[in-house]
């Protein structure tokens, strides 16, 4: 519950300042010290962090009519990336970085961003990779498009006449809204 709190505080720092630098986001050497102490903790994971924010997005979501949008990002450090570790090619196969696909939910009626649902974070490999046809959906980025609408806070939040999706290749998986849920 602490480590909850703290997170919370810190997300409304960000958005507070518009910042993501821990000396402004923090206001001062202390509190950028104090987020810099929670972000390194290693009770402190994406995934933990993906999961409180999705908890509270459905929270948020409760009585609304919400549409779910979902796009990729592309994080690349050109030039700056002396010092970071875990980057992989970006978007132009050399410069260093990494991806994030996420999937917020927006509501219909007041077009409030009302939090992340889901996110994927990756990096590329350096490998080369098998041809494209012969890979299956699960080994290929394009899973991207599909795990979000699979995803446990997006199946007992969205599944409901007055939900919507939308994103870059969203007719191509209409098949997936259409699915049977599984209990």
């Amino acid at each position: 519950v602490r480590r909850e709190a703290a997170g919370a505080a810190l997300f409304e720092r960000v958005v507070t300042t518009g910042s993501l630098v821990l000396r402004q986001v923090g206001g001062d050497r202390a509190g950028g010290m104090s987020a810099h102490r929670f972000l390194a903790s290693a009770h402190v994971t994406p995934e933990e962090i993906l999961k409180t924010a999705g908890k509270r997005t459905a929270a948020a979501c409760a009585g609304r009519r919400i549409v779910a949008v979902q796009d990729t990002t592309e994080i690349n450090f050109s030039g700056r990336h002396r010092g970071r570790r875990g980057l992989g090619p970006a978007g132009d196969g050399k410069t260093p970085g990494f991806f994030c696909h996420a999937m917020i939910a927006v509501d219909i009626d007041d077009e409030a961003l009302l939090g992340v649902v889901h996110a994927h974070i990756w990096t590329r490999s350096t490998k080369p990779l098998t041809a494209r046809r012969s890979r299956a959906i699960e080994e290929k980025e394009s899973i991207r498009w599909i795990e979000p609408n699979l995803h446990p806070i997006f199946l007992s939040v969205f599944r409901h006449p007055s939900f919507g999706s939308a994103g870059s290749r969203a007719r191509r998986l209409r098949a997936i809204f259409s699915a049977p849920l599984h209990n």
